[in-house]
């Protein structure tokens, strides 16, 4: 029995002429699932030897007085707080009443909430101790204690927040400092994370950053995923989550839910014995978990989330399509509204989440299966100024001003989760984009935390003749009204990463797309990872599910864009040398053909995550206008220059070729939002013209690919359907997606044919960009091909006979052909 004083109200009353008995101040009673026999002529003052007690009946404790000895034992299963009446009387009938306080289990005490730290050292020191900020970063200040194991550990009293923190091995006069190996989280000083080799290893003496302990608030009870097993054959899920009680006693209720709609079991009777689900007959699609538990104060945990997918699908075989909000379709004008912006298209034009939400089914057509949404995060009002001498809005969603607001040009919060939950039930991932270099100066965390923030040095200004984008990327502000994170402030950190999973959770996306990666510290990303792992994939309890992030390192360096990928960092980036290797090979030819070949084989062997491969984004011009045009700059005399579309075949048939290319090879493929029709634009913001701006005014009836290739027609048309095409084909055939293969033909710079095979899936592209027909005959087991069968040309339906290790193929100037064994 464990018992604590606990002060209650002494109620006394006189009799025979004196005072009657009075309680003391009795004592909190903690059961431990056993009975408990208390003497209560301990707890009086008062009174002579013959005095009465009793105590009040309860239902969740069984009440037994026996003279002055009085057993406490509690119902099975029983957890929570209860409170009993007692009393006492003398044999005149005066006396008095106590209150009882009992609970079912040990409370917490606050001064545990701590966690303790254990180290075990990497030399055979004399001492160890820990430094940090909370003593100031002196190594002698907190020593460890040696638990005789080869362990140290220490239990630091800290408020809740953030702490940087190293080990110190002492042996003799030397020491040796070290960042805690089993720590997931990390904090880096300001700009020291910048190099490709940047590695995070915790060995003696190596300059790596710090760890980062997180102390919670004390009080809720907490929850822990132990074990996920999702059987994607059979469709069914077991999660098991563990609960324990913080410092406002016992956990007294539960909650359980699948898919937003309750679920019962045995948490219901006993809150306090955790979760154990086992689920079946799920179907192919996604599913949520969510628990939460409230203890007898009426404190409740933080939610245990749990998503999983049970269809089969993999990330590198989808499709991602970047839905720009604003620019995609006009679903509720009575939203429209403008911020004042002077720049042509560099203000809100009317795209919504309605509007989006409506377009599903024409992307579902296509064959996307990625949803890249643009930040739905709140942005600042007004125009600011910017390129060309003009005023813009934040339409791209880049400006953010509020951490959890949806912005209300695009909807509502109801909106938001509905458009993903729309696109859930096609079987499409959502990722959005993660804006954690900068926010906008109205942001709060800027007015409320100035201390967050780098000094002002504007990226596009020059020292020593080199970029500050480049020079100092993790410290320079975007433009004098987007001031930039500090990622060695602590707090900072962690906030942005709490953000990130606060929208991941509550909005239930798939995946981030990271903008502006090399502009931030490395701990950004790593303890993104963390977080993603621990909240969401719940990897230590076996859990499966891939969270895809995906980052933008706007850089030409394989090494660069490396250095940001790997299993504590993104799962991917974008491969920007491939896609400025993509607009040598189709566009200026200044390159062969082969060469888009070798730069994607470069990035197979260069880069260790999933990338995503592309021929245009919202931050270049439009491939088409590229074709057409060149590169001719966005300002036009103080104007914002818009190109047209382009009325030659040439550059329709280039971006063919392209997207040929790129439906045919490793990587998951990104369509910017109106390049699967050949939309033109010069640079930002040209680049991001409406897409029903190339559709007569409106996207009114386009539920399909047939029904915006009816309303663009023409070279447009044909383009949507070649990409509709190559994205039903990379459906169809893993060899397209996942295979490998070996070239197959090669004229030295205009023609080039490769190989894909998986398993028993094969294929044969062949990339024609010259202005003249080409009879092709070769063999077909040299390249691991079958000697015989028929080969059907996915964008033609043109077939072709292989026998006795030989077939011809045709291919007219400016084409291609993908042909798949039958």
């Amino acid at each position: 029995m464990k018992l604590w004083m606990t002060p209650v109200l002494v109620a006394l009353s006189g009799c025979c002429g004196g005072a009657g008995p009075g309680w003391l101040d009795t004592e909190t009673v903690v059961l431990d699932g056993e009975s408990v026999q208390i003497d209560l002529s301990l707890w009086v003052l008062g009174g002579d030897d013959d005095l009465i007690f009793t105590a009040s009946t309860d239902p969740d404790v069984i009440t037994e007085v026996d003279g002055s000895l009085l057993t406490l034992t509690p119902q099975p299963g029983w957890q929570g707080e209860t409170f009993l009446e007692l009393t006492v009387e003398d044999p005149c009938g005066a006396g008095a009443s106590a209150a009882l306080e009992v609970l079912s289990d040990e409370p917490t005490d606050p001064s545990d909430c701590t966690p303790e730290l254990t180290y075990t050292p990497a030399s055979n020191p004399d001492n160890v101790t820990i430094a940090g900020p909370f003593n100031d970063w002196d190594a002698d200040a907190n020593p460890l204690t040696d638990n005789g194991d080869g362990t140290w550990s220490v239990a630091l009293d800290l408020e809740p927040g953030s702490y940087p923190y190293k080990f110190v091995e002492h042996s003799g006069s030397q020491e040796q400092w070290t960042c805690d190996p089993t720590e997931d989280r990390i904090q880096c000083d300001a700009g020291t994370t910048q190099a490709t080799d940047w590695d995070h290893s915790c060995g003696l003496g190596v300059e790596s950053c710090n760890s980062l302990l997180v102390v919670e608030p004390c009080g809720p009870p907490t929850l822990a995923v132990t074990s996920v097993d999702i059987d994607r054959v059979a469709n069914t899920a077991s999660v098991e989550v563990s609960a324990t009680p913080g410092s406002g006693g016992a956990i007294t209720s539960a909650s359980a839910t699948l898919d937003g709609a309750p679920l019962s079991g045995p948490w219901t009777d006993d809150p306090a014995a955790g979760f154990s689900v086992d689920l079946s007959g799920l179907g192919d699609a996604r599913h949520t978990l969510r628990f939460t538990v409230t203890d007898a104060d009426g404190n409740t945990s933080e939610e245990a989330y749990v998503p999983f997918w049970t269809d089969e699908t993999d990330w590198q075989t989808g499709v991602m399509y970047f839905a720009f909000i604003d620019r995609m379709k006009n679903g509720n004008t009575s939203i429209d509204t403008s911020e004042g912006a002077t720049a042509t298209g560099g203000g809100y034009e009317g795209g919504d989440i309605q509007g989006l939400t409506e377009m599903l089914p024409y992307l579902d057509d296509l064959g996307v299966t990625v949803l890249w949404l643009s930040n739905a995060q709140d942005n600042t009002e007004s125009a600011w100024a910017g390129d060309c001498g003009l005023t813009y809005a934040g339409y791209h969603a880049y400006w953010p001003s509020d951490p959890y607001g949806v912005e209300e040009h695009f909807g509502t919060e109801a909106e938001l989760k509905a458009l993903i939950d729309a696109a859930h039930d096609r079987g499409m991932r959502v990722v959005m984009d993660w804006v954690a270099n900068h926010v906008h100066e109205n942001h709060p965390y800027y007015t409320d935390h100035p201390e967050w923030f780098n000094d002002y040095a504007r990226c596009t200004d020059s020292v020593d003749g080199q970029l500050n984008f480049d020079r100092i990327p993790e410290t320079c502000w975007f433009a004098p009204y987007l001031p930039d994170i500090d990622y060695s402030h602590p707090d900072a950190l962690t906030t942005m990463v709490d953000d990130a999973m606060w929208w991941a959770t509550t909005y239930e996306l798939d995946g981030f797309r990271a903008d502006a990666v090399k502009h931030m510290s490395q701990a950004v990303n790593w303890n993104l990872s963390s977080a993603i792992h621990e909240r969401i994939e719940h990897t230590d309890a076996g859990g499966d599910e891939d969270f895809y992030t995906v980052g933008e390192t706007f850089d030409g360096s394989h090494d660069r864009i490396e250095a940001y990928v790997g299993p504590n960092q993104l799962d991917g980036q974008f491969d920007f040398p491939l896609y400025f290797t993509l607009r040598s090979a189709f566009i200026s030819d200044s390159t062969s053909v082969k060469s888009a070949v070798d730069s994607k084989a470069n990035s197979d062997v260069q880069f260790s995550g999933l990338m995503s491969t592309f021929l245009g984004n919202h931050d270049v011009l439009r491939f088409v206008t590229d074709a057409a045009e060149g590169n001719v700059g966005s300002c036009d005399n103080g104007a914002i220059r818009v190109a047209g579309a382009p009325t030659d075949a040439w550059a329709y048939d280039r971006i063919k070729l392209a997207w040929t290319f790129l439906f045919t090879n490793t990587g998951v493929p990104l369509i910017y939002y109106g390049d699967e029709l050949g939309m033109p634009g010069h640079g930002d913001p040209d680049n991001r013209q409406p897409l029903w701006d190339h559709t007569g005014g409106n996207l009114d009836g386009v539920t399909s690919v047939d029904t915006l290739a009816a309303k663009v027609g023409g070279l447009q048309a044909s383009v949507l359907r070649h990409v509709q095409a190559l994205s039903q084909a990379r459906a169809a055939h893993p060899a397209l997606s996942i295979g490998s293969g070996v070239q197959w033909w090669d004229d030295g710079w205009d023609l080039h044919a490769y190989t894909r095979s998986s398993g028993s899936d094969h294929a044969i592209v062949i990339l024609n960009r010259s202005g003249q027909s080409h009879t092709l005959t070769n063999g077909l087991d040299f390249a691991g091909l079958p000697t015989s069968g028929t080969w059907r040309d996915v964008l033609t339906g043109e077939t072709f006979v292989a026998a006795n290790d030989s077939i011809t193929i045709g291919v007219a100037p400016s084409t291609s052909r993908v042909l798949v064994l039958e």
